[in-house]
């Protein structure tokens, strides 16, 4: 193998890594924004079973106020 050959394959070999390191930084940025869109939509779905919880509480309150009658 000359030289240059092995320059070449060198050469190859950095630009496989650099595009393979490019291409797991994308990912991680990628996991980073479904992670933080996961979270956020966790604390929707925390404040939805609230105002749920509390509806709930509310009916059951109407519901013995019209059985009491």
């Amino acid at each position: 193998m000359t030289g240059s050959d092995l320059s070449r394959r060198v050469d190859r070999a950095e630009e496989d890594v650099t595009a393979i390191s490019d291409t797991v930084l994308e990912i991680k940025e990628t996991v980073d924004r479904h992670t933080a869109a996961l979270e956020a939509h966790g604390h929707e779905l925390a404040a939805i079973r609230e105002t749920q919880s509390q509806h709930g509480e509310v009916l059951a309150e109407i519901l013995r106020r019209l059985d009491a009658r």
